[in-house]
């Protein structure tokens, strides 16, 4: 058995660490560039709330960050159900203690995650492919490929506006340009978190396979600590280990005709020291009734891996280009271990993404790596076939090609950011009632405010919201019907009151957006103003003038 490259010791290609270096520069300024477009042009009467795109995931993420910074374990601030404390995320931990430490807001703390999550995960794909591509041009192709190569996510603006003239079916629903699990680039401009769970795939599964590849246990063992660290902040990408790991023991006793208990102990050892974290988070959400509830509306989303015709489209021209270089099926047998790790692990996404599970679009979170190894030799082929098309002329054809869809995610992120609208961006008038809610505190109570505003009010206040998050938020659909029938007049004096009353709502925010004009709230006797803006405004909930409770506004 050939062992990985010449000598793990020493990369086959010489892409140097400065270069490596540029590219995650140039990386981060790019992909920054949605976020300076958002704080400049926001205008006089908004703020930017530093956020690129999902919001409400973003929120829900620095919810928990606000509670770590007071506990270790967070409870659920994004429904009205008082919960306990249960729930624990490495990396939002870590941020809370930086954060505490330095003294630093939420939008600072994002962009530091922003920052070291292109550098970890630039510099791991940037070490990884230096040690098994087999030149420096090859090199730079599959780390330019894997930053930021895409699919053909721009056919969705294109045919939406050609719908117009004549009446063609969209290839794909809407949400499927945004998938940002195997686009590096587009992960970079709007899901840092991304990029630190693709940094430890690969470290994890490069660790590994030195191990394997070396009969060198202590590669192994590394990979199993980083393991354990992945599995309490991303905690289902465990199943893309087990499976490309699986995969590789699984070639090996082919190849071997017979069991490869050496590559099963690295694998093994790999795992094992995640399997607490698997337990734990399996636990959580079998066992615990908030956090039971909160997977189950995942659903809510109506996000899944896309159909077959659609996901192909998402991944395009490198997937294309990715199984001419596979080659055919009979060689794979006679695979040196790289092209077998690579092999496996491209083949291992396939029926992972269509695994039955709520959170099947996360595992394909990482498929762009070996995707990007195999679409440059396919290039390399491809130029065999072409007349006059050498192998760098290929490569470079390849990449031009697979630019146009990210290119058209970063201008349609910096179109939206400069338009300066909710959620992105928030009146003025409503950043001063989170702040003055911030001030004064909720003890325990629940915040009632329009969907824009209320997805805020749990990283903001630390309160917990009576409507938040989709997934957070538990009975969201209903809550979401609820709160708009509140502000917008059509939810009657008795029904606001048991509304009121049912979850111990203190603070009722009204204001600018949100269907809450029109409402004469002065008016309600119950309802006690405590900070007013021209656009917005907090209102205390007086318990005895709603009657059925004790004792005063809060």
């Amino acid at each position: 058995m050939r062992r990985l490259g010449e000598d793990w010791r020493r990369p086959n290609a010489p892409l140097g660490w400065g270069e490596i270096l540029l590219w995650a520069m140039g990386i981060g300024l790019v992909a920054s560039v949605p976020y300076a477009v958002g704080y400049l042009l926001v205008g006089p009467e908004r703020r930017f709330m530093g956020f690129a795109f999902n919001v409400s995931d973003h929120v829900q993420y620095f919810a928990w960050w606000r509670a770590f910074q007071e506990r270790l374990l967070a409870p659920n601030l994004l429904t009205p159900e008082p919960t306990p404390g249960s729930y624990f995320n490495l990396l939002w931990w870590l941020l809370a203690q930086i954060s505490r430490w330095a003294g630093l807001g939420y939008a600072a703390t994002y962009q530091i995650l922003r920052a070291g999550a292109i550098l970890m995960a630039v510099g791991t794909l940037g070490a990884l492919y230096r040690r098994i591509a087999h030149s420096s041009g090859e090199a730079r192709a599959m780390l330019a490929m894997v930053l930021v190569g895409g699919g053909f996510a721009w056919l969705h603006p294109l045919i939406k506006r050609l719908q117009a003239f004549w009446p063609i079916p969209s290839p794909m629903a809407p949400y499927v340009p945004a998938i940002a699990e195997p686009n590096t680039f587009f992960s970079a401009i709007a899901y840092p978190h991304f990029l630190v769970a693709l940094a430890s795939i690969v470290a994890i599964l490069a660790l590994t396979a030195r191990g394997m590849f070396r009969g060198d246990l202590r590669f192994s063992l590394g990979a199993g600590l980083l393991a354990f660290t992945l599995s309490l902040h991303h905690t289902y990408d465990l199943l893309i280990l087990g499976a490309v790991l699986g995969g590789l023991v699984l070639w090996r006793t082919t190849v071997d005709r017979r069991p490869a208990w050496g590559w099963m102990a690295h694998a093994a050892l790999a795992l094992g020291p995640a399997l607490p974290g698997a337990l734990y988070m399996t636990w959580l959400t079998q066992q615990d009734p908030t956090w039971r509830e909160v997977l189950a509306q995942f659903v809510n989303a109506g996000v899944f891996t896309p159909p077959p015709g659609a996901l192909l489209l998402l991944l395009g021209l490198p997937f294309g280009l990715a199984l001419v270089g596979l080659g055919d099926p009979r060689r794979w047998r006679s695979w040196t271990p790289v092209e077998a790790w690579m092999g496996v692990w491209f083949l291992a996404h396939g029926p992972l993404a269509y695994l039955p599970v709520s959170f099947q679009i996360h595992l394909l979170n990482g498929w762009q790596v070996p995707m990007a190894f195999w679409a440059v030799r396919g290039a390399q082929r491809l130029s065999g076939w072409i007349p006059r098309l050498s192998p760098g002329a290929a490569m470079q054809w390849a990449l031009a090609l697979s630019l146009p869809a990210n290119l058209y995610l970063w201008g349609w992120r910096i179109l939206d950011l400069s338009r300066g609208q909710p959620p992105y961006a928030l009146h003025r008038d409503e950043v001063a009632v989170l702040d003055a809610l911030a001030a004064r505190g909720c003890d325990g109570g629940v915040v009632l405010a329009p969907e824009s505003v209320g997805a805020f009010v749990p990283m903001w206040t630390g309160c917990r919201a009576f409507l938040a998050h989709w997934t957070g938020t538990l009975r969201f659909f209903e809550r979401r019907e609820q709160v708009q029938a509140f502000f917008s007049g059509a939810m009657g004096e008795p029904e606001r009151r048991a509304l009121v009353r049912a979850h111990g709502i203190t603070y009722v925010v009204v204001g600018a957006g949100g269907g809450t004009d029109g409402v004469a709230w002065d008016a309600i006797p119950w309802l006690v103003p405590i900070f007013r803006r021209p656009g917005a405004a907090v209102l205390a909930v007086r318990w005895e003038g709603i009657g059925g409770m004790e004792g005063g506004s809060r």
